[in-house]
């Protein structure tokens, strides 16, 4: 498998062991921390891109924006409190920088990630061209290489709980590749109750705990 960056191979070669596979709630990655290599790396952590309602607390489009938009914010709080909030650049900042040159950028929430959702992942797999060719006007803003996409938040019930997965994607701007994935599984917590700002906060240290210890 070639790549052109050695710190972007060494976390590449960690992605491919780490696998949080949806079906497994006991799942944990191969390695503890499979991102730190881009700790230093200017990189753009995207908005989540899809989300669905989980079985309990209010549906509908409101509802999972509200979910997305305090995900988004979880995640950002929680990777700047692990110190790397020099080097990237989160949803907020992203969001921003995109109304500023709302004639160059779409919508960075709606990048037409929706072919990584399901599918299975390897590092070195094209990306869809709409994502690249969508993402590249963004982490060029951003002056970075690398974007860090939270695909995908979804629910998996079982025995009366349901647990949170979210599909994390890393994709290098310029090649236009997979340079590593995860579906990372956040706390179970009972149907009937919502998905609030504990579990939130919960799913967003783990992502966390990919890049930087605690």
């Amino acid at each position: 498998m070639r790549t052109t960056h050695k710190i972007g191979r060494s976390a590449l070669l960690a992605g491919a062991a780490i696998g949080l596979a949806t079906g497994s709630a006991r799942a944990q990655p191969a390695a503890p921390t499979p991102l730190a290599a881009f700790a230093a790396q200017k990189l753009s952590v995207m908005p989540l891109q899809y989300a669905a309602a989980p079985d309990s607390g209010p549906a509908g489009s409101a509802a999972v924006a509200t979910i997305k938009q305090a995900l988004d914010d979880s995640l950002g709080a929680a990777l700047s409190d692990r110190g790397i909030g020099k080097n990237w650049a989160y949803a907020a900042d992203i969001q921003r920088l995109a109304k500023r040159n709302a004639g160059y950028t779409l919508n960075p929430a709606s990048l037409g990630a929706g072919q990584l959702r399901a599918r299975p992942l390897n590092p070195g797999d094209p990306a869809p061209v709409l994502l690249v060719s969508n993402l590249r006007s963004l982490i060029a803003l951003g002056d970075s290489r690398f974007a860090l996409i939270p695909v995908d938040l979804a629910f998996q019930a079982r025995d009366g709980r349901q647990r949170p997965i979210l599909r994390l994607v890393l994709l290098d701007g310029r090649l236009g590749q997979v340079v590593w994935m995860a579906d990372v599984a956040g706390e179970p917590f009972a149907r009937g109750t919502p998905f609030g700002a504990a579990e939130i906060g919960a799913l967003a240290q783990r992502v966390a705990d990919l890049v930087a210890a605690r």
